[in-house]
């Protein structure tokens, strides 16, 4: 594909990044959405890149020379979760003399995305660039990517240890395009000193449930509000994916670049719009908009007792609520105790190999990548982050274990995880973040009472198809 396809391909994925399941914008600190305020820059992990930076670099140890592979890593996580990521590869760095891993914090991660764009069209550019899940299908379609498959066959990485569920979401046509690095699902929190007053000590297991909650909480005054909607999209797009429900042609676009998008096609759409329209219209709602920190702060406070977010966020709440009450996590509901519930998918980012030429770069990459995915790196960064490891192994770290005692929520989002048979059903196509945009406009107008669910849906799935086909008419499959 020539490069100035591929600026087309990346911009696609560029805009709104804060109505995503991974990519935080400024103001949001959701781990799901980003797992920090993306928006913010973090002054120690803020170092402007660097053009030109020297391939290898030459020392002398007892008398002889050596060359070190120097790879340039872009990537989009800042505060605490950056810090995390920092340390990781200061570690990784003083642990061998062969390669130098040099990250370079690029902001947001549409920013990220941005000067990628930027960098493929002076030829210039990282080794390796984190993306989050949004970005999946255009960094495919960019050709400016080596898939992690490749370096996985020849240079013998041994992924038979990590999670199937999580490489699931990034292997299209049984190739592995990305490692995943910081990965979250969507999960419900809940007010358990205030539900188990009312017989749901173990939280909603439906949004039936989410109603008849948010009526006996309001109606007894044990809270002002049911439900804090801190993620609306997901809560759009996720009873689909429980249900096998398809939002684009194409198996969601995962056997094939999505056309069109196929989620009006039935029912299933209308009735979501359909019950987050009766929470706000019988006053269920926390009356603060729909804001991520208006709806996070107001559940925090007690003000609402229910909340749909990222696991991701699990630390940061328990940091917040401290003694106020009992934080409780559950499943992401489906919406009824009837429906097929396959489990959601996931949030976060992966790490891209882009493919620069450069001799020696894969197999730099390779054995930084062997280290990123080991037990002890994923136990340290997942108890430091909130991220879920991506091995199976790192759960016999005792840093893990310990995490665990101290807080058995993580028990419950990470059992979430395995039973989620559906992960690799997430809807993948470029322009997705363009169309989350149009979902987030109408689902608003339709939960203000503005527009019928039907509504809602038809002139959704109308702003996107145009969107889709804009995409596909510039940038042609070759």
């Amino acid at each position: 594909m020539k490069k100035k396809q591929i600026a087309l391909l990346l911009s696609a994925v560029m805009l709104l990044a804060g109505m995503t399941g991974c990519g935080a914008s400024a103001g949001q600190a959701s781990a799901g959405q980003g797992g920090t305020e993306q928006g913010e820059t973090a002054e120690t992990n803020a170092a402007e890149p660097e053009s030109g930076t020297d391939q290898t670099d030459t020392a002398a140890e007892d008398g002889e020379s050596r060359e070190t592979q120097h790879l340039t890593f872009w990537y989009g996580l800042n505060g605490s979760p950056g810090e995390a990521l920092q340390k990781v590869i200061d570690d990784y760095n003083n642990s061998q003399d062969k390669v130098f891993v040099e990250a370079q914090y690029q902001g947001s991660y549409e920013e990220t995305l941005n000067k990628l764009k930027t960098a493929v069209r002076t030829q210039e550019g990282p080794d390796i660039v984190q993306i989050y899940e949004a970005g999946t299908r255009a960094m495919i379609d960019s050709g400016f990517i080596i898939p992690m498959q490749e370096l996985i066959d020849e240079y013998d990485i041994d992924t038979s240890h990590l999670e199937e569920n999580i490489l699931n979401y990034y292997t299209i046509d049984d190739q592995l395009y990305s490692m995943p690095l910081n990965t979250s699902i969507p999960v419900c929190y809940y007010n358990k000193t205030v539900l188990s007053q009312i017989g749901y000590e173990e939280g909603p297991q439906s949004w039936e449930d989410i109603l008849e909650i948010s009526k006996q909480v309001t109606e007894q005054g044990l809270a002002t509000a049911g439900f804090a909607m801190t993620n609306t999209i997901w809560c759009f797009e996720q009873p689909m994916v429980q249900e096998h429900y398809a939002m684009v042609d194409n198996d969601n676009g995962r056997s094939g670049r999505a056309t069109k998008t196929v989620f009006a096609d039935g029912d299933m759409a209308v009735n979501i719009v359909s019950t987050l329209q009766e929470i706000y219209e019988n006053g269920y709602g926390a009356d603060v908009g729909f804001t991520v920190d208006a709806n996070k702060a107001a559940f925090c406070a007690g003000e609402a007792v229910i909340t749909c977010d990222s696991s991701g966020s699990l630390k940061a709440f328990l940091d917040t609520i401290g003694d106020s009450f009992e934080l409780g996590v559950c499943e992401f509901p489906p919406l009824s105790t009837d429906s097929e519930n396959g489990g959601v998918t996931l949030g976060g980012a992966s790490i891209y190999v882009c493919d620069n030429g450069r001799e020696g770069a894969n197999e730099a990459i390779a054995d930084f990548i062997k280290y990123m995915i080991s037990p002890e790196v994923q136990g340290e960064f997942s108890v430091s982050t909130g991220y879920f490891p991506i091995t199976t192994e790192a759960y016999d770290q005792q840093v893990v274990k310990d995490n665990f005692e101290q807080y058995p929520q993580y028990q419950v989002i990470t059992d979430a995880l395995h039973k989620s048979e559906n992960m690799g059903f997430g809807p993948l196509y470029a322009s997705i973040v363009e169309c989350r945009s149009v979902y987030q406009k109408y689902l608003e107008q339709a939960m203000m009472g503005e527009i019928t669910p039907e509504e809602c849906v038809s002139k959704s799935a109308e702003e996107a198809n145009a969107i889709i086909a804009d995409y596909n008419m510039a940038n042609p499959v070759e």
